[in-house]
């Protein structure tokens, strides 16, 4: 428990006041202390980020936050935290050492230039000013900042809007291939790989007050490992290959599930499980839902996702067994039963920490997952193109021009899962799956279960994630509006019936526009405009599944970009059949059905008059 609002604070024997109170009701914080440990609200407010006059300024607002404000959010105290430290660092930087350093118009526009060189984002200082806020309401701080919401875009630089961002197709493919083929690679090796790890790690710390330099710890620790099998695996012993494995395995369970950061961090050894429904077997990821109910309650949710995320779940889980058991040790030092529950919770999470002797926590916090990404797609080494940064710019206008060519994209954890979202309205998960996965059978099921949430979750019983659900509904009316839009309004030539229904449509409009972006957007919202993309082109029946036969389909639209597709296609198709009469296959059906949708593309071709050469092959002598 904490002190109550506005009671008089209570002091020990030493005379020092009391912050907040174990389980078992015994004084636990002191005001003096460097980390408050409110355990009620599972948090630890940490002052030891700041130093000097900072960190006492922020002391006292704290305090008198929790003392005598009626209403207070116990998990913003952390990020006020956050805010004052990257205050702090800026009036350094303007030669300042308090927060009433602000007070003088010469020092606090100093500080505001400091702030413009940080190249922070609009939200995060949205977030930061409400500690000036704070810093004033309290009595700190007599300065009136202003509108902050017209400071906050000032500081970003005038950037204020812009979106998650959305990884483009080929980079997002390339990313995920290469960590399903690293997962795949070491799951059978990932008990070895903490064996390895265990005996290199404990002989490292144990010569380490010894040895004169870190190069002997090495040498020492290596020669304590042995040798082991090196062609089924190498190990770098640096920390490198445990980083690759976290940020695959990070790629794979945030880029198939779509989930947050928090909510990844939520899964577990036991978290995927496997659900029958409408005859199809969906795989899922059961974890905790970052955003509390009013009670604020941790609640459950599920996430569809693929086979893989199993594997991934399992070679993150043992190849970092080691350092579980070491944190254990460490944990079973630690005397008050509090403090000790906080930290077994942190070491039976999936991402944890190397359990250096310099390291703190068993929980791998923001800085270390942001580091294993960035680590493992330098790895992949995959340079954009003009293409993807073509489409960069597509998905993502607000940050237009942040990709060049030859860049390697860095994401951040909140990018899988607007990219997610991205690529399941856009019918191209299937793209981003390895073949071995099913593409056809994935998508469908991927698409089913989020199309048919309320009942599915009714029928298991389970919490889906909303929040994810409501993105892919802006997603998907977005998608749909662009490519309405072009289609209505731009595309010069369009093809099958529904193709040539809108063309003569627009052909008898009297204006340029025959709708606006607006209209479009709000007959999608309606459900009385529809478009799905599908391999041989869209669809725009609003009940389409997506697995019909588009060669007879009324609905049927391709755009120039997708006949010039489809010629690739036909191409492929062409030399299939030719190669099966050549060799005489006896497969009637088969060689039926390439031979009409050669002939189907074709006639696609010819309306949009994309020169070809005509397939001549014979059908009925085919198929003699």
């Amino acid at each position: 428990m904490i002190l109550n609002n506005k009671e008089t604070p209570v002091k020990n024997a030493d005379g020092e006041i009391i912050i907040s109170y174990d389980s078992e009701g015994k004084p636990y914080s002191k005001y003096s202390d460097d980390r408050w440990h409110i355990n009620e609200h599972d948090l630890v407010i940490p002052f030891n980020r700041l130093s000097g006059k900072f960190k006492s300024t922020l002391k006292e607002v704290v305090y008198s936050m929790i003392t005598n404000d009626f209403v207070i959010s116990f998990k913003t105290l952390n990020s006020l935290v956050s805010s004052a430290s990257i205050f702090e660092s800026c009036i350094k930087k303007a030669s300042g050492d308090c927060f009433s350093y602000l007070e003088s118009e010469t020092n606090y526009r100093k500080v505001l230039d400091a702030c413009r060189e940080k190249g922070l984002s609009y939200k995060t200082w949205k977030n930061a000013l409400t500690f000036l806020f704070r810093l004033k309401k309290h009595g700190f701080l007599q300065r009136d900042i202003g509108n902050a919401d017209k400071l906050a875009i000032d500081l970003a630089g005038g950037d204020f809007t812009k979106q998650t961002l959305a990884i483009p197709e080929k980079i997002a493919s390339a990313y995920l291939s290469a960590a399903i083929q690293l997962i795949e690679k070491y799951h059978p090796h990932r008990k070895t790989i903490s064996e390895l790890f265990d005996v290199f790690t404990k002989e490292y710390e144990a010569v380490k007050p010894f040895a004169k330099t870190n190069v002997h710890c090495r040498q020492a620790a290596l020669n304590k490992v042995g040798s082991y099998d090196d062609t089924l695996f190498e190990l770098d012993f640096m920390g490198t290959l445990l980083s690759l494995i976290r940020g695959a395995c990070y790629v794979v369970l945030a880029g198939f599930t779509g989930s947050r950061d928090g909510e990844v961090k939520s899964f577990n050894l036991l978290s995927y499980d496997e659900k029958e429904y409408a005859g199809i077997k969906i795989p899922v990821l059961k974890g905790a839902h970052t955003k509390p109910n009013v009670g604020g309650v941790e609640r459950s949710a599920s996430w569809v996702t693929i086979p893989i995320a199993k594997k991934a779940l399992e070679l993150l889980w043992e190849s970092f067994q080691f350092a579980r058991e070491i944190w254990k040790e460490r944990a079973n030092k630690i005397e008050h039963p509090d403090e000790y529950a906080r930290f077994v919770k942190d070491l039976n999470q999936l991402f944890l920490s190397i359990p250096l002797s310099t390291a703190t926590s068993p929980a791998a916090g923001r800085q270390a997952i942001d580091k294993s990404l960035r680590s493992f797609v330098k790895i992949v080494n995959y340079k954009a193109t003009p293409d993807d940064v073509k489409e960069f710019n597509l998905l993502n206008p607000t940050r237009h021009g942040e990709l060049k060519a030859g860049d390697i994209l860095v994401p951040n954890p909140h990018a899988f899962r607007r990219t997610f979202a991205v690529y399941l309205v856009r019918n191209k998960l299937a793209s981003l799956l390895d073949l071995k996965y099913q593409f056809k059978h994935m998508n469908i099921a991927m698409t089913s279960w989020y199309s048919n949430q309320a009942h599915v979750a009714s029928h298991f019983d389970m919490m889906l994630d909303n929040e994810l659900l409501a993105e892919i509904a802006v997603e998907n009316t977005n998608y749909m509006t662009d490519t309405l839009y072009y289609v209505y309004n731009e595309a010069e030539t369009l093809a099958g019936p529904e193709g040539k229904r809108i063309m003569k449509l627009r052909e008898n409009s009297s204006t340029t526009i025959y709708l606006s972006r607006e209209e479009i957007a709000q007959q999608v919202k309606e459900g009385r405009l529809s478009i799905i993309e599908h391999p041989g082109g869209h669809c725009t029946n609003p009940r389409c599944d997506r697995v019909c036969d588009m060669t007879t389909c009324q609905y049927k639209l391709v755009t120039k970009e997708k006949a010039l597709e489809l010629e690739q296609v036909r191409e492929r198709l062409m030399l299939k059949f030719t190669s099966m009469t050549e060799a005489k296959v006896n497969q009637p059906n088969i060689l039926s059905r390439f031979y009409y949708e050669i002939r189907a593309i074709e006639q696609v071709l010819e309306e949009h008059r994309i020169p070809h050469s005509k397939f001549t092959a014979d059908i009925s002598v085919s198929l003699l």
